[in-house]
């Protein structure tokens, strides 16, 4: 019984020691400490060994002999941190204040950061006394039982540079207090001048808003063109007027307002370049009127072309009701279709504009071939007496074909863009009536060949 007792008993003495050893171990002033000092130790060390090097009297085997524990010496460096001292475990706890903003206002960030400092400081606190209190057990140990004055005297050492350093600690501890404190005040003046200066401006540009809202309302009442030039203005006049306020209300963060606006510019030109693109579209169309509502305009995509009224021009896109394409007989059977075209169109490619002219005139051209044994002057009184009867300003113009097998009449005639497909048809009837009336001309006959024949049936 006796025996198990003792067993337990040494057994005990273990875990208690094992325990010590540990939080020893764990605690890391201690373990910073140590480095620091082994480290600083070695450090003397090989300054002393490289001045007795220095000495010429030394025999060979005593320059040998130093030259082995520098190496040594020189290894067990490499095995402590250089700058590892006590210091290393309070830099953590530096902080800088921010300027308030309304999101740091709002969420706290740097606040929640200090407080989760001062707790992790507390913890940093309590292990920093226990390390000291450590060395005073340990001193009052050995002194108790008269054991060695070497150590005794290291102790006494590390007490008194423990001691004195804890008014760093302590420095520290008031250091997030006092930065705990200022940053509160400044959450207050925040709230009683920049966050009441937002909130003011905030409310102003909503009420501007609902004014610029009403004007739409009341001018979108009505369908007339004069009305929507004026939404128009008032909604640049709107945006002109709200830039312009922010920029007046904030000039004392003018340059933080130009550096905000830098990188917001910057960003929207990259993510929002096309819509960027067709805003300002929209407003060199409304200050140039190169195209308007109700122009007939073409537009082309890589070999194809459009022709459509304009029915409508937003901030972002113009609206097309496509029309019979007068320039291309084969594309009519395609027309009908309502086409959506950005405004940035109008900086990268090009469109015809059929409306600006007077009166909306264009010049169509019909061509007719003839035999080359013909009264040419008949021909152009004929076509003039025709196109005189419509009241068309026109020209004739006669030329050889691609085979130099006929003579190819070109005639141009203006008309305006909205009658061409009809007055054309007209034209081209009666023109080929009269041709066919009078016997003294002759149109180009066309053979037919034989595989044109196979290919027809």
């Amino acid at each position: 019984m006796r025996k198990i007792i003792l067993i337990l008993l040494f057994l005990l003495s273990i875990i208690l020691f094992a325990n010590e050893v540990e939080k020893k171990v764990s605690n890391p002033w201690l373990k910073v400490y140590s480095n620091y000092k082994n480290y600083n130790i070695i450090i003397s060390n090989i300054s002393k060994i490289e001045e007795k090097l220095k000495n010429r009297k030394n025999t060979t085997a005593i320059q040998e002999d130093l030259h082995k524990k520098l190496l040594i010496n020189k290894s067990k460096l490499s095995l402590y941190e250089k700058n590892n001292n006590l210091d290393s475990l309070l830099i953590k706890y530096k902080i800088k204040l921010p300027e308030i903003t309304l999101s740091e206002y709002i969420f706290k960030n740097k606040l929640s950061e200090i407080n989760r400092m001062i707790k992790k400081y507390d913890n940093e606190k309590t292990l920093f006394y226990i390390a000291l209190s450590t060395f005073h057990n340990e001193y009052e140990e050995i002194k108790s039982n008269n054991e060695g004055t070497l150590k005794l005297i290291t102790l006494k050492s590390d007490i008194g540079f423990f001691k004195e350093y804890s008014e760093n600690i302590e420095q520290v501890g008031q250091n997030l207090l006092e930065s705990r404190f200022e940053l509160q005040n400044r959450y207050l003046e925040y709230k009683s001048e920049s966050l009441t200066k937002h909130l003011f401006t905030l409310l102003t540009v909503f009420i501007l808003y609902i004014i610029y809202k009403m004007i739409s309302y009341f001018l979108q009442k009505t369908d007339q063109e004069k009305n929507k030039n004026y939404n128009k203005f008032i909604a640049i006049l709107y945006f002109f007027t709200i830039f312009i306020f922010v920029v007046v209300r904030y000039i004392d963060d003018l340059m933080y307002i130009i550096t905000f606006l830098s990188v917001v510019a910057a960003a929207l030109t990259i993510a929002m370049r096309e819509i960027i693109l067709n805003i300002a579209g929209a407003i060199y169309i409304f200050f140039t009127s190169v195209i308007r509502v109700g122009n007939r305009i073409m537009v082309q995509f890589d070999t194809k072309h459009t022709v459509g009224d304009i029915v409508s021009i937003s901030l972002i896109k113009i609206k097309l009701h496509e029309t019979d394409d007068y320039t291309n007989i084969k594309d009519i059977k395609n027309v009908g279709r309502t086409i959506y075209i950005p405004n940035s169109y109008i900086f990268t490619k090009v469109f015809y504009n059929y409306s600006l002219k007077k009166n909306g005139l264009i010049n169509d051209i019909l061509e007719f071939e003839f035999d080359i044994d013909n009264d040419f002057k008949l021909i152009e009184e004929v076509i003039s007496d025709i196109l005189n009867k419509s009241n068309l300003s026109h020209n004739i113009y006669f030329s050889t074909n691609n085979t130099k097998t006929a003579i190819l009449c070109i005639i141009s005639y203006e008309i305006n863009f909205k009658q061409v497909s009809k007055e054309r048809g007209i034209l081209s009837i009666s023109l080929l009536s009269e041709f066919k009336k009078n016997k003294k001309i002759k149109l180009k006959s066309t053979k037919i060949t034989s595989k044109q024949k196979e290919d027809e049936d």
